[in-house]
């Protein structure tokens, strides 16, 4: 059940365009943004890292070299009687004054990127004795040239400038120890922000993996769905329901307009289909008037040539017969124009004819019509029966050269009624029955001379009218005779309804 009746979820209004671009965003989005903050931090913490080590390796100089260097440098300038500057020029070593410099502004830098408060102490307690050791060494220099100072220079090269170097070296060793203790700390901490990252990693791609499945089935669906009902809907199409409608249930995007176009196409089909068969209709029906017309003037001069000859002999009681015969058949002909009537009223046509046609057939024509009453009001189309008798008397009857005998009757077959005529004239060989049996079904057409004409027309009225389910059934066996069944729905309707393709489905 929808939760929010009277509104339709967002991603029905959206252009399929625009659901693709949805989809590849929360795809792309969030692994772009988990990426870059993976790369981020390990990058954040590489930087701490070698920051660190970058310390210590500019510290480790100082710890290996610079008391070496010092003491050299001071000794020689005791030794040599030489100030600093002189050591410089003429013994080509570094000036002591600019090595304390050099060295106060390293540890000032390593001081301010230094994050362990003990490192940062160590280094402070080192530039102080960097400004002693400068104090102590520019004392040596006043004094270096003055003959009798060496020995006191001596002294204080031993007791000042190579103690202080000492504790200087100790500064710096245990600046480099804590900044190595920092380091295994950081690298304790990158550890467990590598766990950290590997469980926020895991976490964020499983739910941005279940998100993008979520979305897209949604997308899917919501794309997916409305195919699926024009697929449906096509199908019934295929199958001759033109009253199929797709039925999509937003109406902005390109699925609405696809639908309403394919809804349009298939009430335009429905219109043309029926124009067609109502164009059909009216075709099979005139060629049925065409048929009758070509009929009853045959039937009418042979009808009235027997009654010239009846006349002419006197038979003034057999004339009226004929004559009432003829007007019955004529009535129940013309039956006001309508095209479906009663079986009673076809019983009546059937009667009248083979009436007339006895007084001509008389030495070899027999018939029995055996429908009950509680038949007669369900309608059908009229002159059903007259050209299946008609077939049956001079295909069947007349070839056997003897008495015959028609015989019509009915018999229900389910919901719907089943009449049959039957003789026991001359039948048909196989093949000519094959051959009918097409051309009932629509398969052959009759040929030049009219074979079958009158009982194809019956079988396309029957079918236009009633259905592919309907219509005549043949069967006949040479020399035997010839059985034609003509199945029809009950009905007792008599607003002379026509029934028809939509009606009545095979």
């Amino acid at each position: 059940m929808n939760k929010f009746p009277g509104k339709v979820f967002f991603f029905n209004r959206m252009s399929l365009k625009n659901k693709l671009a949805l989809l590849s965003i929360i795809v792309i989005v969030p692994l772009t943004v988990l990426t870059f903050f993976i790369l981020y931090s390990l990058n954040q913490m590489g930087e701490s890292y070698d920051a660190i080590v970058q310390n210590i390796t500019r510290a480790n100089e100082y710890n290996t070299i610079f008391k070496e260097d010092m003491d050299a440098v001071v000794y020689q300038m005791v030794a040599r009687s030489l100030d600093k500057f002189e050591v410089e020029t003429e013994l080509g070593m570094k000036n002591p004054d600019r090595m304390i410099t050099d060295a106060e502004t390293s540890f000032e830098n390593l001081k301010q990127v230094s994050t362990s408060s003990e490192a940062v102490n160590r280094l402070k307690s080192a530039i102080k004795l960097l400004i002693t050791l400068r104090k102590r060494m520019n004392d040596i220099n006043s004094t270096v040239k003055i003959s009798g100072h060496y020995d006191e220079n001596m002294v204080r090269l031993d007791t000042d400038i190579r103690i202080i170097t000492d504790l200087i070296q100790d500064r710096i060793t245990e600046y480099i120890y804590y900044e190595a203790e920092n380091m295994e700390t950081l690298r304790l901490k990158m550890e467990d922000y590598r766990q950290f990252l590997n469980r926020i990693t895991i976490i964020l791609s499983v739910s941005i993996l279940l998100l993008v499945v979520i979305f897209s089935v949604v997308i899917t669906k919501s794309i997916t769905s409305p195919v699926a009902t024009l697929v449906k809907m096509t199908g019934k199409v295929a199958n001759g329901d033109f009253t199929a409608r797709a039925v999509i249930a937003d109406r902005e995007n390109e699925m609405a307009l696809l639908s309403d176009s394919f809804n349009n196409m298939v009430e335009q089909i429905g219109i043309l289909v029926e124009d067609i068969k109502r164009e059909q209709k009216i075709s099979r029906n005139l060629e049925l008037k065409l048929l009758q017309a070509q009929i009853n003037p045959h039937f009418l001069y042979n009808t009235l040539d027997n009654i010239l000859w009846l006349s002419e002999d006197g038979q003034k009681e057999q004339v009226a017969s004929i004559v009432t015969a003829l007007s019955q058949f004529f009535r129940t002909t013309l039956s006001g124009g309508r095209d479906f009537i009663r079986i009673s009223e076809e019983i009546s046509h059937i009667d009248a004819y083979l009436s007339i046609q006895k007084f001509r057939y008389s030495d070899i024509l027999s018939y029995e019509i055996d429908i009950p009453e509680k038949y007669h009001d369900y309608l059908i189309i009229k002159m059903t029966l007259q050209p299946l008798v008609e077939n049956a008397l001079y295909h069947g009857i007349k070839n056997k050269r003897g008495r015959g005998m028609i015989k019509i009757g009915i018999r229900e077959a389910g919901e719907d009624l089943c009449l049959f005529v039957e003789d026991d004239g001359m039948g048909m060989d196989p093949p000519t029955l094959e051959k009918l049996k097409g051309i009932l079904e629509g398969s052959i057409s009759p040929g030049e001379d009219n074979t079958g004409f009158g009982l194809a027309n019956v079988a396309q009225r029957l079918r236009l009218n009633y259905g592919e389910a309907y219509g005549l059934k043949i069967d006949s066996v040479y020399k035997e005779g010839t059985r034609i069944e003509v199945l029809i729905p009950r009905s007792t309707d008599n607003t002379d309804k026509n029934f028809n393709l939509l009606d009545k489905k095979s």
